[in-house]
């Protein structure tokens, strides 16, 4: 059984946890005794080798895995009967960046993205506590990192089979706040100040299935619809970005309401438990931007800043600016926008800087220059600003986008080739989303790329410049990919 003093370690170890659930809950039952499983003790595997070059491991040494997405530790450990089981897994890791890792349970993803953040020095040793069901007899529990740098240094797991689950990991769901009303939809409200809060939220039902997504604020997904069963219920934690007005900075669609909204919707929304907490320092993800960026109030417009925060792991959190109709002249200047942003961004904190729809008769001096003035403000309060080129206007000549459509603008300036060379000549990041989004559309041809904008037919608007949801989707998962292949410091948060 776990001492009080382990339990309160590994009580405050567990805000390393990621996004994306936890095992199953059951009823608490009588604790059992635990089981250590050394990482460098057959039947144990590593996906690298066993060293024992840093001190204060336990055993004959640890697991150093390969500096590979998939390089996995991999346990077997057995249970005498089916029944959930405490994990706690000790690791270290002397990088900055988290080194977040799938958990399978039996060749099955049980928990996606789980966080092993810095712990200092790679003689410094942490634990991560987790929850799963095993089932009677042997089972095997691989930690698979899901980025280029690989697994921290895993020492050994401890195993307490038929022990209910850690307060601070899966902890019995506390019951839907008095700040959450209806059924479905299921609305809360806290009223909270601006700023960063991590929200854990236990979806499913003891007694009956569900189909739950979660958004917050101004149409902001954070979850998309997931499917419970009866005896379900998973705990997901997020950072969210709260701000008044808490759609477009500028209030325009309507300012909604100050605090914290959070809407549980779906074919059968179910709830369990619901916490607001301040976050501690997470890293931001700031997006300067125009209406295809935005968090639009009213549906069916959608940003792919609206939708990115889907893509981002507890730890970190977007906050969008982005406004409609901003050309770079106009978000530098105007005093909701960028003057209000700027002293917001804290050191290493990411800045992403998507111009050009509306600089339609910008001149190609004057637009260097607005970007120029952004990028040296981010520096100057430590942030790191990356270009962003714009995502294409579905505007077709044939087979291929016209120059409109690739932001040649009316005074012939090639808008993201001057992104590209300002980048190259300042030692900006640059995601050339009009590339990307090019490639993308062109793809997919005249007809069929009209899903990624506004329909008639679906949506009751024609519009070939900004996004359906499901086109919002596509555009933030090419600015991911364009985040993984600068290898910004927010690609250890990417889900």
């Amino acid at each position: 059984m776990l001492s009080r003093r382990q339990r309160a370690a590994l009580l405050s170890a567990c805000t390393a946890m990621a996004v994306t659930g936890a095992a199953v809950l059951t009823a608490a039952v009588a604790s059992a005794a635990v089981t250590r499983y050394e990482a460098e003790t057959a039947p144990a595997t590593c996906d690298g080798v066993i060293e024992s070059n840093h001190t204060g491991y336990s055993g004959s040494g640890f697991c150093n895995g390969n500096s590979r997405a998939g390089a996995a530790a991999q346990f077997t450990v057995t249970a005498s009967a089916a029944g959930t089981a405490t994990i706690a897994v000790r690791y270290a890791n002397g990088a900055t960046a988290n080194r977040p890792a799938d958990v399978l349970l039996n060749g099955t993803v049980a928990q996606s993205g789980v966080a092993f953040n810095g712990t200092g020095a790679w003689t410094t040793w942490a634990t991560t506590t987790l929850t799963a069901s095993l089932n009677a007899g042997s089972n095997t529990i691989r930690l698979s990192p899901t980025t280029a740098n690989g697994l921290a240094n895993i020492d050994y797991l401890d195993v307490e089979v038929g022990a209910s689950p850690s307060p601070s990991a899966t902890a019995s769901p506390p019951g839907r706040p008095a700040q959450c009303t209806g059924s479905s939809p299921i609305t809360c409200h806290f009223g909270v100040s601006p700023g960063n809060y991590t929200v854990t939220a236990w979806i499913g039902d003891r007694a009956s299935a569900g189909n739950t997504s979660m958004s917050v604020e101004a149409r902001r997904r954070i979850l998309p619809a997931v499917t419970t069963a009866a005896g379900t219920i998973t705990q997901y934690v997020f950072t969210i970005n709260v701000r008044q007005p808490e759609g477009q900075p500028t209030g325009q669609g309507g300012t909604g309401t100050s605090g914290l909204s959070i809407t549980f919707a779906g074919s059968a929304p179910k709830l369990s438990g619901l916490t607001v907490q301040p976050a501690g320092n997470p890293l931001v993800a700031y997006l300067a931007g125009d209406s295809t960026v935005c968090d639009q109030m009213t549906a069916p417009y959608t940003g792919w800043g609206q939708v990115l925060p889907t893509r981002v792991s507890t730890g970190a959190v977007v906050a969008n600016y982005g406004d409609s109709g901003e050309s770079s002249g106009s978000f530098l200047n105007n005093s909701a926008l960028f003057p209000t942003m700027r002293p917001l961004i804290k050191s290493n904190d990411l800045v992403l800087i998507q111009f050009g729809h509306n600089d339609k008769s910008t001149t190609a001096s004057a637009f260097r220059g607005n970007l120029t003035t952004m990028i040296n403000q981010v520096r100057a309060r430590g942030g790191v600003p990356v270009l962003v080129t714009p995502p294409v206007r579905r505007r077709f000549d044939g087979n291929q986008l016209d120059a409109t459509a690739r932001h040649i603008n009316g005074v012939g300036v090639d808008l993201p080739a001057e992104m590209r060379s300002l980048g190259s000549s300042l030692g900006v990041p640059v995601i050339d989303l009009t590339a990307k989004s090019e490639a993308l559309v062109e793809s997919m041809g005249p007809t069929n790329s009209a899903q990624l904008y506004l329909r008639q037919s679906v949506d009751g608007v024609t519009d070939n410049t900004h996004f359906s949801e499901y086109g919002a989707g596509r555009m933030a998962d090419l600015v991911v990919e364009g985040i993984r292949e600068r290898n910004l410091s927010l690609v250890s948060y990417l889900r």
